[in-house]
Protein backbone atom coordinates (compact mmCIF):
# COMPACT_ATOMS: atom_id res chain seq x y z
CA UNK A 1 0.00 0.00 0.00
CA UNK A 2 1.33 3.08 -0.93
CA UNK A 3 1.54 5.85 2.41
CA UNK A 4 3.92 8.48 0.74
CA UNK A 5 1.10 9.95 -1.46
CA UNK A 6 -0.82 12.59 0.31
CA UNK A 7 -4.26 10.81 1.11
CA UNK A 8 -6.23 13.71 -0.38
CA UNK A 9 -4.67 13.25 -3.81
CA UNK A 10 -5.50 8.89 -3.06
CA UNK A 11 -8.90 9.58 -1.86
CA UNK A 12 -9.02 12.11 -5.55
CA UNK A 13 -7.55 8.95 -7.91
CA UNK A 14 -10.39 6.30 -6.03
CA UNK A 15 -13.16 8.54 -7.17
CA UNK A 16 -12.15 9.91 -10.55
CA UNK A 17 -12.36 5.46 -11.38
CA UNK A 18 -14.97 4.26 -9.21
CA UNK A 19 -18.47 5.70 -9.50
CA UNK A 20 -20.98 5.71 -6.32
CA UNK A 21 -24.41 5.93 -6.90
CA UNK A 22 -27.78 6.32 -5.07
CA UNK A 23 -30.78 4.03 -4.53
CA UNK A 24 -33.84 4.77 -2.40
CA UNK A 25 -34.35 1.17 -0.69
CA UNK A 26 -37.61 0.49 1.67
CA UNK A 27 -37.38 3.94 2.97
CA UNK A 28 -33.39 4.09 2.94
CA UNK A 29 -31.04 6.13 1.03
CA UNK A 30 -28.34 4.51 -0.51
CA UNK A 31 -24.69 5.67 -1.38
CA UNK A 32 -22.85 2.88 -2.95
CA UNK A 33 -20.37 1.41 -4.69
CA UNK A 34 -20.91 -1.98 -6.38
CA UNK A 35 -17.52 -2.61 -8.82
CA UNK A 36 -15.30 -5.66 -9.44
CA UNK A 37 -15.81 -8.93 -11.30
CA UNK A 38 -16.25 -12.40 -10.22
CA UNK A 39 -18.76 -15.08 -8.73
CA UNK A 40 -18.40 -13.84 -5.28
CA UNK A 41 -19.19 -10.71 -3.42
CA UNK A 42 -17.33 -9.40 -0.76
CA UNK A 43 -19.93 -6.57 1.14
CA UNK A 44 -17.41 -4.29 3.09
CA UNK A 45 -18.96 -2.76 5.90
CA UNK A 46 -17.19 0.03 7.44
CA UNK A 47 -15.95 0.71 10.70
CA UNK A 48 -17.05 4.07 13.38
CA UNK A 49 -15.96 7.02 10.76
CA UNK A 50 -18.83 5.71 8.72
CA UNK A 51 -17.15 6.55 5.31
CA UNK A 52 -17.13 3.83 2.63
CA UNK A 53 -14.45 5.08 0.55
CA UNK A 54 -11.69 4.33 3.81
CA UNK A 55 -12.16 0.95 2.16
CA UNK A 56 -10.09 1.85 -1.38
CA UNK A 57 -7.09 0.35 -0.64
CA UNK A 58 -8.86 -2.85 -0.05
CA UNK A 59 -11.57 -2.46 -3.25
CA UNK A 60 -8.50 -1.75 -5.40
CA UNK A 61 -6.43 -4.83 -4.52
CA UNK A 62 -9.41 -7.09 -4.68
CA UNK A 63 -11.65 -5.63 -7.42
CA UNK A 64 -9.96 -7.50 -9.82
CA UNK A 65 -11.20 -10.99 -8.61
CA UNK A 66 -14.33 -10.48 -6.61
CA UNK A 67 -17.30 -7.97 -7.01
CA UNK A 68 -17.34 -5.77 -4.23
CA UNK A 69 -20.73 -3.36 -2.76
CA UNK A 70 -19.57 -1.10 -0.07
CA UNK A 71 -21.80 1.47 0.86
CA UNK A 72 -22.62 4.51 4.10
CA UNK A 73 -24.94 3.90 6.26
CA UNK A 74 -27.83 5.24 5.65
CA UNK A 75 -28.99 8.24 8.02
CA UNK A 76 -32.73 6.71 8.05
CA UNK A 77 -30.72 3.46 9.76
CA UNK A 78 -31.40 4.73 13.17
CA UNK A 79 -30.47 2.14 14.52
CA UNK A 80 -29.07 -1.60 14.59
CA UNK A 81 -32.06 -3.41 13.48
CA UNK A 82 -32.93 -1.09 10.44
CA UNK A 83 -29.52 -0.56 9.21
CA UNK A 84 -29.43 -4.76 9.02
CA UNK A 85 -33.00 -4.34 6.95
CA UNK A 86 -31.33 -1.84 5.31
CA UNK A 87 -28.39 -4.11 3.72
CA UNK A 88 -30.72 -6.84 3.18
CA UNK A 89 -33.02 -4.90 1.13
CA UNK A 90 -30.13 -3.64 -0.77
CA UNK A 91 -28.76 -6.75 -1.78
CA UNK A 92 -32.08 -7.64 -3.12
CA UNK A 93 -32.00 -4.82 -5.44
CA UNK A 94 -28.88 -4.89 -6.30
CA UNK A 95 -30.14 -8.61 -7.12
CA UNK A 96 -27.36 -10.02 -5.13
CA UNK A 97 -28.12 -13.72 -3.35
CA UNK A 98 -25.58 -13.48 -0.52
CA UNK A 99 -22.15 -12.18 -0.14
CA UNK A 100 -19.01 -12.68 2.15
CA UNK A 101 -19.40 -9.69 5.03
CA UNK A 102 -16.11 -8.16 5.38
CA UNK A 103 -16.16 -5.88 9.05
CA UNK A 104 -13.79 -3.97 10.53
CA UNK A 105 -14.32 -2.54 14.03
CA UNK A 106 -18.19 -1.43 14.22
CA UNK A 107 -18.28 -3.15 10.90
CA UNK A 108 -17.81 -6.29 12.25
CA UNK A 109 -20.65 -5.90 14.56
CA UNK A 110 -22.95 -4.94 11.94
CA UNK A 111 -22.12 -8.40 10.32
CA UNK A 112 -22.75 -10.11 13.24
CA UNK A 113 -26.11 -8.37 13.74
CA UNK A 114 -26.58 -9.24 10.06
CA UNK A 115 -25.51 -12.88 9.85
CA UNK A 116 -27.80 -13.66 12.99
CA UNK A 117 -30.74 -12.37 10.87
CA UNK A 118 -30.42 -12.75 7.29
CA UNK A 119 -28.65 -16.35 6.81
CA UNK A 120 -29.80 -16.83 3.38
CA UNK A 121 -27.75 -13.81 2.31
CA UNK A 122 -24.98 -14.56 4.22
CA UNK A 123 -21.95 -16.61 2.43
CA UNK A 124 -19.41 -16.32 5.30
CA UNK A 125 -17.86 -13.46 7.28
CA UNK A 126 -14.36 -11.63 8.36
CA UNK A 127 -14.15 -9.85 11.36
CA UNK A 128 -11.13 -7.59 12.01
CA UNK A 129 -10.24 -5.40 14.98
CA UNK A 130 -13.70 -5.88 16.66
CA UNK A 131 -15.71 -7.55 19.33
CA UNK A 132 -18.36 -10.60 19.59
CA UNK A 133 -21.77 -9.68 20.47
CA UNK A 134 -21.69 -11.66 23.51
CA UNK A 135 -24.28 -11.04 26.44
CA UNK A 136 -20.73 -9.77 28.97
CA UNK A 137 -19.34 -7.25 25.86
CA UNK A 138 -23.20 -5.85 25.26
CA UNK A 139 -23.24 -5.12 28.93
CA UNK A 140 -19.81 -3.89 29.10
CA UNK A 141 -20.86 -2.35 26.12
CA UNK A 142 -24.61 -1.04 28.05
CA UNK A 143 -22.52 0.44 31.23
CA UNK A 144 -19.91 2.43 29.37
CA UNK A 145 -22.10 3.80 26.63
CA UNK A 146 -25.12 4.83 29.91
CA UNK A 147 -22.48 7.11 31.26
CA UNK A 148 -21.03 8.89 28.61
CA UNK A 149 -24.15 8.87 25.84
CA UNK A 150 -26.22 12.57 27.51
CA UNK A 151 -22.76 14.55 28.14
CA UNK A 152 -21.68 13.23 24.59
CA UNK A 153 -24.82 13.88 22.35
CA UNK A 154 -25.35 17.71 23.91
CA UNK A 155 -21.80 18.35 23.06
CA UNK A 156 -22.18 17.16 19.59
CA UNK A 157 -25.61 19.05 19.49
CA UNK A 158 -24.16 22.14 20.87
CA UNK A 159 -20.79 22.56 20.99
CA UNK A 160 -19.62 24.41 17.16
CA UNK A 161 -18.22 21.22 15.28
CA UNK A 162 -15.07 23.10 14.27
CA UNK A 163 -14.33 23.22 17.64
CA UNK A 164 -14.63 19.54 18.27
CA UNK A 165 -12.39 18.54 15.16
CA UNK A 166 -9.23 18.88 16.60
CA UNK A 167 -10.09 17.13 19.57
CA UNK A 168 -11.18 14.20 17.32
CA UNK A 169 -8.38 14.06 15.78
CA UNK A 170 -6.52 13.60 18.59
CA UNK A 171 -8.53 11.12 19.89
CA UNK A 172 -8.34 8.93 16.98
CA UNK A 173 -4.32 9.32 16.59
CA UNK A 174 -4.52 7.77 20.08
CA UNK A 175 -4.57 4.51 18.15
CA UNK A 176 -1.61 5.07 16.45
CA UNK A 177 0.90 4.69 18.88
CA UNK A 178 2.27 1.18 17.73
CA UNK A 179 3.41 1.99 13.94
CA UNK A 180 6.78 3.67 12.52
CA UNK A 181 6.87 7.36 11.83
CA UNK A 182 6.02 7.24 8.57
CA UNK A 183 3.23 5.25 9.35
CA UNK A 184 1.67 7.79 12.30
CA UNK A 185 2.60 10.52 9.12
CA UNK A 186 -0.05 8.99 7.46
CA UNK A 187 -2.82 8.07 9.51
CA UNK A 188 -2.53 11.14 10.89
CA UNK A 189 -2.79 12.91 7.33
CA UNK A 190 -5.48 10.45 6.55
CA UNK A 191 -7.58 11.87 9.48
CA UNK A 192 -6.79 15.39 8.91
CA UNK A 193 -8.58 15.12 5.72
CA UNK A 194 -11.41 13.32 6.79
CA UNK A 195 -12.12 15.76 8.93
CA UNK A 196 -12.32 19.16 6.90
CA UNK A 197 -15.51 17.51 5.29
CA UNK A 198 -16.58 15.59 8.14
CA UNK A 199 -19.90 16.89 9.31
CA UNK A 200 -21.83 17.00 13.00
CA UNK A 201 -24.75 15.11 11.40
CA UNK A 202 -22.77 12.49 10.67
CA UNK A 203 -21.35 12.47 13.80
CA UNK A 204 -24.02 11.99 15.70
CA UNK A 205 -25.59 9.16 12.97
CA UNK A 206 -22.79 6.74 13.97
CA UNK A 207 -22.60 7.90 17.64
CA UNK A 208 -26.64 7.03 17.49
CA UNK A 209 -25.21 3.56 15.96
CA UNK A 210 -22.59 3.01 18.55
CA UNK A 211 -24.87 3.74 21.28
CA UNK A 212 -27.45 1.30 20.05
CA UNK A 213 -24.97 -1.68 20.48
CA UNK A 214 -25.68 -1.52 23.97
CA UNK A 215 -29.19 -2.72 23.43
CA UNK A 216 -28.70 -5.61 21.11
CA UNK A 217 -29.96 -8.95 22.36
CA UNK A 218 -26.81 -11.55 22.82
CA UNK A 219 -25.55 -13.60 19.94
CA UNK A 220 -24.94 -16.90 20.49
CA UNK A 221 -22.49 -19.92 18.74
CA UNK A 222 -25.50 -21.46 17.93
CA UNK A 223 -26.90 -18.90 15.49
CA UNK A 224 -23.50 -18.50 13.54
CA UNK A 225 -23.41 -22.53 13.61
CA UNK A 226 -24.06 -22.57 9.97
CA UNK A 227 -21.20 -20.76 9.02
CA UNK A 228 -18.76 -23.75 10.38
CA UNK A 229 -15.57 -22.92 8.73
CA UNK A 230 -16.75 -19.74 6.94
CA UNK A 231 -15.32 -17.06 9.05
CA UNK A 232 -12.12 -15.52 9.28
CA UNK A 233 -11.24 -13.41 12.44
CA UNK A 234 -8.00 -10.87 12.30
CA UNK A 235 -7.98 -9.96 16.05
CA UNK A 236 -4.65 -7.96 16.34
CA UNK A 237 -2.79 -7.52 19.63
CA UNK A 238 -2.34 -4.01 21.64
CA UNK A 239 -6.04 -3.26 20.52
CA UNK A 240 -6.78 -0.31 22.43
CA UNK A 241 -10.46 -0.99 21.49
CA UNK A 242 -11.06 -4.28 22.31
CA UNK A 243 -9.65 -5.82 24.95
CA UNK A 244 -8.42 -9.57 25.15
CA UNK A 245 -11.42 -10.66 27.03
CA UNK A 246 -13.98 -9.08 24.40
CA UNK A 247 -11.78 -10.76 21.29
CA UNK A 248 -12.25 -13.97 22.91
CA UNK A 249 -15.79 -13.47 23.34
CA UNK A 250 -15.68 -13.07 19.96
CA UNK A 251 -13.25 -16.61 19.13
CA UNK A 252 -16.09 -18.34 21.39
CA UNK A 253 -19.30 -17.36 19.04
CA UNK A 254 -17.25 -18.44 15.86
CA UNK A 255 -17.23 -22.05 16.35
CA UNK A 256 -14.43 -23.76 13.74
CA UNK A 257 -13.12 -20.11 12.56
CA UNK A 258 -9.99 -19.46 10.99
CA UNK A 259 -7.77 -17.09 13.32
CA UNK A 260 -5.10 -14.88 12.20
CA UNK A 261 -2.60 -14.02 14.75
CA UNK A 262 0.81 -11.81 14.36
CA UNK A 263 -0.67 -8.83 14.17
CA UNK A 264 0.84 -6.57 16.66
CA UNK A 265 0.17 -2.83 15.76
CA UNK A 266 -3.28 -2.73 17.16
CA UNK A 267 -6.69 -0.79 15.98
CA UNK A 268 -4.98 0.96 13.33
CA UNK A 269 -3.92 -2.28 11.72
CA UNK A 270 -6.64 -2.48 8.89
CA UNK A 271 -5.44 1.22 7.81
CA UNK A 272 -1.45 0.21 7.66
CA UNK A 273 -0.98 -3.60 6.98
CA UNK A 274 -3.33 -3.70 3.72
CA UNK A 275 -1.49 -6.03 2.25
CA UNK A 276 -1.53 -8.89 4.85
CA UNK A 277 -5.07 -8.55 5.43
CA UNK A 278 -5.72 -8.62 1.33
CA UNK A 279 -3.99 -11.99 1.68
CA UNK A 280 -5.87 -13.30 4.22
CA UNK A 281 -9.06 -12.28 2.86
CA UNK A 282 -8.21 -13.84 -0.34
CA UNK A 283 -6.49 -17.19 1.54
CA UNK A 284 -9.74 -17.46 3.19
CA UNK A 285 -12.25 -16.34 0.44
CA UNK A 286 -10.64 -18.83 -2.56
CA UNK A 287 -11.03 -21.74 0.58
CA UNK A 288 -14.96 -21.09 1.03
Amino acid sequence: MDISTPYRELVRDFLSTHKYQEADVDGAHFHYLLCGKGSTTLVLLVGGMGLSYMYMPYIKALESDYRILTFDYPYECTNNAKLADGISALLRYLNIEKGIFIGSSYGGYVAQIFARKYKEQTAGMCLFSTAGLSEKTISQLKARYEKIAPKLFWVLKHVPYSWLKPSMIRMCMRHAENVSKEEYAYIKNMFRYIYIDYTRELDIHMTELLFDLGNQMPCTADEFAYLKDRVLLILPENDDSFTPEMQKDLTDLMPECTIVEGIDSGHISTMIEVDRYVDEIRRFVDSV
